[in-house]
């Protein structure tokens, strides 16, 4: 298969370097004084420092003539997503597009997988791929699962063998809103432990963060009619626990720069942000509430002091574990 990877990221570079051991794969970089540099210097500098982009992965950028590849993988950011697809006419592509964002689209409340779908591609045709996928590991080969999830109850065997590498093994689901929402929404809860670890917490307090933002992950799916189980795989508890936990999660150092001021790396990249705007929302005109993930906004969004924030939180009226 003939793969292109749009986005020139950290995570489209790092994918482009697996795709490329067993697929022809083309990498699309949306600033062409970007694509000279990676391709004078050899390397993503500005997001994936360090790594060597293998020679055979071709570079392009501008307009791009889709049918001369077989699979399109997009790694562009959720909010950027949208207007991006439609200035490259995605929609005039008939096969298998394989969205990695993450988060939910303001003011639509839309999975990117959903926007996908809105600018007029198939929905059987539409994948996510998802999981606890540091593109900084990625790159250096460490082992590392993830999940293909789309409608078809059948297993895309071909797409499986192109997405996988040495040490990248993809799994399938058929539950793609649910791979989706755990893989958007956990990016609110490692704010909170970011939060909590600014703070000087400690682990019994990031493990209550975690399990207890899973609960409301799930409390959501359901809401959304998404599998439930979905959310005890790779795609939302193995999601969260590594952007929980990772020294490479922007959400986590997000949290952390907002209670201590001190800056993070990359923290104007910090999706989880957005999906809480949207998240609360949407939950604004629900008859249910998600307390941690309301915090967070409440913190990162309104400039609440955390401190307050985290002692309302406690002070709720006790109730059965859910």
């Amino acid at each position: 298969m003939e793969l292109l990877v749009i986005g020139a990221g950290a995570m489209g570079t790092s994918l482009a370097g697996v795709f490329q051991e067993n697929n022809p794969t083309s990498l699309w970089v949306r600033r062409p004084e970007q694509l000279n540099l990676l391709a004078q210097d050899g390397e993503n500098s500005t997001y994936l420092p360090g790594y060597k982009i293998p020679s055979n992965i071709k570079l392009v950028s501008g307009d791009v003539s889709f049918n001369q590849y077989d699979v399109i993988i997009s790694c562009i950011p959720t909010q950027k997503l949208r207007d991006t697809v439609q200035k490259l006419k995605l929609h005039e592509f008939n096969g298998p597009v394989i969205s990695t964002s993450k988060g939910l689209e303001l003011g639509s409340f839309k999975t990117p997988c959903e926007v996908l779908e809105d600018i007029g591609l198939a929905k059987e045709n539409v994948y996510t791929l998802t999981g606890p996928s540091h593109a900084e590991e990625i790159c250096r080969s460490i082992p590392t699962s993830v999940v293909l999830a789309g409608i078809g109850k059948e297993l895309p065997e071909e797409l499986l063998k192109a997405m996988s590498g040495k040490s990248f093994r993809p799994y399938y689901s058929a539950d793609r809103l649910g791979a989706e929402l755990g893989g958007a929404l956990k990016n609110i809860i490692a704010i909170a432990t970011g939060v909590s670890e600014g703070l000087g917490f400690g682990m019994n307090t990031i493990s209550t963060i975690i399990t207890r933002g899973l609960s409301e992950i799930k409390r959501y799916g359901y809401y959304r009619k998404a599998n439930r189980e979905t959310f005890n795989g790779l795609s939302c508890l193995g999601d969260l626990v590594t952007t929980c936990c990772s020294p490479h999660s922007r959400n986590r150092a997000f949290g952390i720069e907002l209670v201590t001021k001190k800056n993070q790396p990359y923290t104007k990249l910090a999706e989880g942000v957005h999906t809480a705007k949207s998240l609360i929302a949407e939950i604004d005109q629900l008859d249910f509430d998600m307390p941690l993930c309301r915090a967070v906004y409440e913190i990162a969004c309104e400039q609440k002091e955390a401190k307050e924030v985290i002692r309302t939180l406690l002070n709720r009226p006790l109730k059965e574990e859910d």
